[in-house]
């Protein structure tokens, strides 16, 4: 099977990606996270961020609560878009 799966390239095992998926279900779910509850996280974070840089986008942070050893963290993803006075 190796020689197939080097030509065809072979993909993440499906129980690998639902046992990864479900990880982050329980974690959001020890920590009562909805997902209107994350929206909101993203447009405080968005404000607070507002103050210090420009361009921050609610709709484009991406919140993820992570579970480590022996501590969970939050991840945010927070694209920032560049003005064009800076590129210059």
């Amino acid at each position: 099977m190796g020689f197939l799966d080097s030509i065809f390239g072979r993909r993440e095992r499906s129980g690998l990606v639902a046992k990864e998926r479900l990880a982050a279900v329980l974690v959001d779910d020890r920590y009562k996270l909805t997902p209107e509850m994350k929206e909101q996280m993203k447009i405080d974070i968005a404000a607070v961020l507002s103050r210090y840089l420009p361009s921050v986008d609610p709709d484009q942070i991406e919140v993820a609560i992570l579970r480590g050893e022996s501590n969970d963290k939050l991840q945010a993803d927070i694209p920032l878009r560049r003005s064009r006075a800076t590129d210059e």
